[in-house]
């Protein structure tokens, strides 16, 4: 679990069409090994390369180049407002810019293909736009815990999504939600936590934090949190996700509480060549968890990577339910 950057490591500072300025990594393989491709890693929201190193260094012990960057607004990307603690976006778009910055100026100049995306949260959740609008970016992509659903409680999702789209209509948008504010190193207490079971992950990841402040984020703003509503209305439709062939594996675990398991579940069959896997035990950070659980990721992880591609037939979309708790079929 070394928190140390793996050995060979390039930093690359890249520049968006809307100009904001992107921190990114990546790792080429020594010219003598064999290069199995380039797994490019996606962050959640509020997340930073350096929580990745343990994941790169495992990929790259598997033959792949690896790639990483800190989206706009986090990490050590430009930030989007004064209070460089508020997670900000304007529309989930944005993000797409970035992603273009990204494999232009980086991946595709420096590391070779196959490309395979391992995408997180927030990140997994636009990692599906991208392989709806760009499906011949990715030769694979594994969505671990995507952003599916928020889970608001104990704040009703009805009152949650009604404040956040009002409070954005009313010029509010830089506002943090109600209850939040800056990222606080005394709240990070271990047993109270929601995104993994591993103490010694845990810490560490607060100690990177610790030894970089600049790393740290908060609580994301109205203006987020409705950009996020309207982002995934679009994604979780099936003509949307039935449109996706790219193949794909999705995982998540039974005792998510971030996004409902439920939601992740559905996403997955929804998706057009998907595999889905429910990892037991697993909270929502997968590849921060106990060895124990991250060794049921790498074993669906290796044989994902080396099946060999094909296309399904077509399948009827399954029933879905809405975020309210009332099911409907698309």
């Amino acid at each position: 679990m070394s928190a140390l950057c793996p050995p060979g490591a390039v930093t690359q500072w890249l520049c968006t069409d809307d100009t904001i300025k992107l921190r990114a990594m990546y790792w080429p393989q020594d010219a003598a090994a064999m290069v199995r491709g380039t797994v490019v890693i996606l962050q959640g929201r509020t997340e930073y390369i350096e929580k990745y190193f343990e994941t790169i260094g495992e990929l790259r012990a598997r033959g792949f180049a690896a790639a990483a960057f800190d989206w706009r607004g986090q990490g050590l990307s430009q930030r989007l407002l004064n209070d460089p603690h508020k997670g900000h976006v304007r529309d989930f778009s944005d993000y797409q810019l970035d992603l273009q910055a990204f494999m232009g100026q980086c991946v595709r100049r420096n590391l070779p293909p196959p490309y395979v995306l391992l995408a997180h949260s927030m990140g997994a959740h636009i990692a599906v736009h991208l392989l709806h609008a760009q499906p011949s970016q990715f030769d694979r992509a594994v969505l671990c815990s995507p952003m599916a659903y928020i889970n608001t409680s104990p704040l009703p999702h009805l009152l949650a999504r009604a404040i956040a789209i009002s409070g954005a209509a009313l010029g509010l948008g830089s506002a943090y939600v109600p209850g939040g504010g800056g990222y606080r190193p005394e709240r990070e207490i271990f047993d109270r936590n929601v995104l993994t079971g591993d103490a010694g992950r845990f810490a560490r990841n607060a100690s990177l934090l610790r030894e970089n402040p600049a790393l740290a984020i908060g609580s994301p703003t109205l203006g987020w949190l409705a950009a996020a509503y309207r982002s995934m209305a679009r994604v979780l439709t099936a003509p949307f996700c039935g449109a996706i062939k790219t193949p794909c594996l999705l995982l998540y675990g039974d005792r998510e509480r971030v996004s409902l398991p439920a939601f992740q579940a559905l996403l997955g069959k929804r998706l057009g060549n998907c595999e889905t896997v429910c990892v037991p035990g697993a909270r929502h950070e997968i590849l921060q968890e106990t060895d124990e659980i991250r060794a049921k990721f790498w074993a669906a992880f290796d044989r994902f990577v080396s099946r060999p591609l094909h296309r399904p037939h077509h399948r009827r979309p399954p029933v879905m339910p809405n975020p309210d708790g009332f099911f409907h079929a698309q």
